[in-house]
């Protein structure tokens, strides 16, 4: 999916933003971390190759930086500097009070007479939507390719999409296809936030930390979302 110069959101996300202090800035192999005062933001690295010294470099880079100065990096077109932007959009928005109906946003009761499109292959989607209809960058058995998005989604009455596609500048180009679906949003890496619910979304399932400093310490050394999801909650905000 291209990348596109701005984010869904971009000036009202930067302008909610509570300027605190940035506590820590963690880039493992998979996941980005920004831990700040109130919440904890969380966005899967766009470039899981990235080296030691280059991560070294970005976090002496933005030391002493302060939330609102990370956020603006989701301007940039360096994949990493992006995502460093969203995961401290995110540390504003998943703030640690935050009041959520746990799920993992794909409990989807009722579901069967329904046409379900879902932009992102996600673990052991075949056992909870067995019927899902699965967009993909890099599809493999039974997903269909990104390109195929016009002829799916605009007749589906359910569309869950990757919080990847936020960050990376494609939902917008997602949601004008969506005519009448409700749409959601999921993943750790999306932000809980009521400004998106004008763009055409219905629900954001995603990832409260709880515990920010055993979070940092497994991503850096290469935790995924099964090594660390009982440092959280998964759970769903209903716009």
């Amino acid at each position: 999916m291209r990348l596109n110069n701005s984010i869904l959101g971009l000036n009202s996300f930067l302008a909610s933003i509570n300027d605190s202090r940035v506590k820590r800035l963690t880039i493992g192999p998979y996941w980005i971390v920004v831990e700040a005062e109130y919440g904890t933001g969380l966005v899967a690295n766009p470039q899981t190759k990235i080296s030691a010294n280059s991560v070294k470099e970005y976090q002496k880079k933005y030391s002493g930086s302060s939330l609102y100065q990370l956020a603006l990096h989701v301007k940039s077109e360096d994949l990493i500097e992006r995502a460093i932007g969203c995961a401290a959009i995110n540390a504003n928005t998943n703030h640690y009070g935050l009041k959520l109906a746990q799920d993992n946003g794909l409990s989807l009761p009722n579901h069967k007479d329904e046409k379900i499109v879902v932009v992102g292959r996600f673990p052991n989607l075949e056992q909870k939507i067995p019927t899902a209809i699965v967009l993909e960058r890099n599809p493999g058995p039974g997903d269909l390719p990104e390109h195929e998005a016009p002829n799916v989604i605009p007749n589906c009455t359910q569309l869950i999409i990757t919080a990847s596609t936020w960050v990376n500048g494609s939902l917008p180009s997602l949601l004008k296809l969506a005519e009448t679906a409700h749409v959601s949003l999921i993943g750790p890496g999306t932000p809980f936030s009521p400004i998106l619910k004008q763009y055409g979304l219905h629900r954001l399932a995603g990832f409260l930390v709880q515990e920010p400093d055993e979070l940092s310490r497994i991503i850096q050394k290469g935790a995924g979302v099964r090594q660390f999801k009982h440092l959280g909650v998964f759970g769903v905000l209903e716009l």
